[in-house]
């Protein structure tokens, strides 16, 4: 794995990111801070401990192209049901030096555990990402 956790602060925030699988599916409704997140970290992937974050959202041009020739990254995905085909699915499945946070509701086709499933808790300023029950 790239990382097994992320950590850094935005004030009045602070966040604990912990990874226990090589793909971890971000979940929940509209408005739970996923968007947010991914915001965040555009300017914390320009820090040298982060530089392997790659992000793509829909303002990407050509995602699938540009996700395939991703390797030892750590690629983010918002709202990735909308961006995610089949071609990308075997991507993500078959490439091992990726670790992935997809913000998704459909996992189908994808390789995933039950460590996989995770959602954004927070907790006096406090944000983690917690196993979806």
């Amino acid at each position: 794995m790239i990382y097994k956790n992320i950590t850094f602060k935005a004030d009045p925030f602070s966040y604990n990111l912990e990874f226990d699988d090589r793909i971890t599916l971000v979940g929940g409704n509209s408005g739970t801070g996923k968007t947010v997140l991914y915001e965040m970290l555009e300017d914390l992937r320009l820090t040298n401990e982060y530089k392997a974050i790659k992000l793509f959202n829909y303002k990407s041009d050509n995602f699938s192209e540009a996700i395939e020739q991703c390797r030892d990254s750590f690629i983010v995905v918002d709202n990735a049901d909308n961006l995610i085909n089949d071609e990308v699915r075997r991507f993500i499945n078959f490439e091992p030096s990726n670790q992935y946070m997809l913000f998704l509701r459909n996992c189908d086709g994808l390789n995933v555990s039950d460590k996989s499933f995770k959602v954004l808790k927070f907790d006096n300023n406090r944000i983690t990402l917690e196993e979806e029950l």
